[in-house]
């Protein structure tokens, strides 16, 4: 009697357990890009005396170059998408081991991202390790960038040593994407002064004026949260390959839901009426989405797509979503910077019969 007692309790505790704590879903938590200090004024900035020859091959030799040089040798993107910044982003994405995002501002290349295991990023390689990068890479904690008059000074964290290194050439520069578990190099990010200074990806010292802001039409931020979307789409399976697994097929209409979803956190955060955000699982279900299992990720306060994504994988239950063998479809939605990527596994339907 005793153990059919023991037995009973045991059975209870398991379906308890499985009850509150259901596997099918999983939302993780929001995940907040590094907050930093407003820029500040300084009186006088020591500009760096070193100077580091730019490389002489690789796509970083386009930046400052014409786009139709880069059209020349690269052909036309697959699409054009705008930026909060002021150039045009130009997306290559018919190969995912050859992704690049091109930043194009008044007929000039002022950015080249890529995280292709076949692109030439010289003097880097997507997938070599920390340990090479610091062989051949002088890295410091402080970047001191000159534009025009004013002069700033970029201080990186002690997270950013492990995560996003910046590196000073002769006159560009590069943010190295770094995945912190693997010690590998993920993607590599070129860039003019201006592209830097505007993005303010670390904190900044500055001496002189600060560069105005773009300010985005309603219009236009619609596009560039649309143009996010797909991007950190892409990425999602450009960083999926690095790691050994399947791409995802991007479902509309779980992205629809993303959209809505990372609206009513935007709003809810900064709105004095009362927004319900509704869970994963009562949006699903609420739009009649059938799946096997699902989950996601959110993120908020990151500049674009590609600093979303990789904070994402620096985050461990982000990144174990991520790269789940579990999932086969991908819904992202952007808002602002408030973005809302959604996995999903279904079972493709079963053949009739004849």
């Amino acid at each position: 009697m005793k153990n059919l007692l023991r037995i009973m309790i045991f059975l209870s505790i398991i379906l308890i357990t499985f009850f509150y704590f259901d596997s099918s879903i999983n939302e993780n938590d929001i995940l907040e890009a590094p907050r930093q200090v407003d820029p500040l004024p300084a009186h006088e900035i020591i500009e760096n005396p070193l100077v580091v020859e730019r490389p002489a091959q690789g796509i970083s030799v386009y930046i400052g170059q014409s786009s139709q040089k880069w059209i020349d040798d690269y052909g036309k993107p697959a699409r054009i998408e705008p930026s909060a910044f002021g150039y045009e982003w130009w997306i290559y994405n018919q190969s995912f081991s050859n992704y690049k995002m091109v930043g194009v501002k008044d007929q000039k290349v002022v950015q080249v991202y890529s995280a292709g295991t076949a692109t030439d990023a010289s003097p880097y390689k997507i997938g070599q390790t920390m340990e090479e990068l610091y062989r051949f890479t002088i890295i410091e904690d402080e970047v001191t960038v000159k534009f025009g008059t004013n002069i700033y000074t970029f201080s990186l964290s002690a997270k950013d040593r492990h995560t996003r290194l910046l590196v000073s050439f002769d006159d560009i520069y590069a943010q190295l994407y770094i995945d912190e578990k693997d010690s590998m190099l993920e993607a590599v990010r070129f860039m003019d002064a201006e592209t830097l200074i505007r993005h303010q990806p670390y904190d900044m010292m500055y001496v002189g004026d600060l560069l105005a802001p773009v300010s985005p039409s309603s219009n236009l931020q619609a596009s560039i949260d649309k143009a996010n979307a797909k991007q950190v789409i892409d990425l999602t399976n450009v960083y999926r390959l690095h790691h050994q697994q399947k791409p995802l097929t991007a479902n509309p209409a779980v992205s629809m839901l993303a959209e809505r979803h990372s609206r009513n956190v935007a709003r809810k955060n900064f709105s004095s009426e009362e927004i319900e955000v509704e869970s994963l699982e009562e949006r699903l279900k609420n739009s009649s989405i059938i799946y096997e299992e699902a989950a996601e990720n959110t993120a908020s306060r990151y500049y674009d797509a590609a600093e979303t994504v990789h904070g994402w994988i620096n985050s461990e239950e982000h990144r174990d979503t991520l790269y789940s063998s579990r999932f086969n479809q991908i819904g992202v939605g952007v808002f602002g910077k408030y973005y809302t990527q959604s996995f999903l596994r279904q079972e493709p339907p079963k053949a009739e019969k004849q």
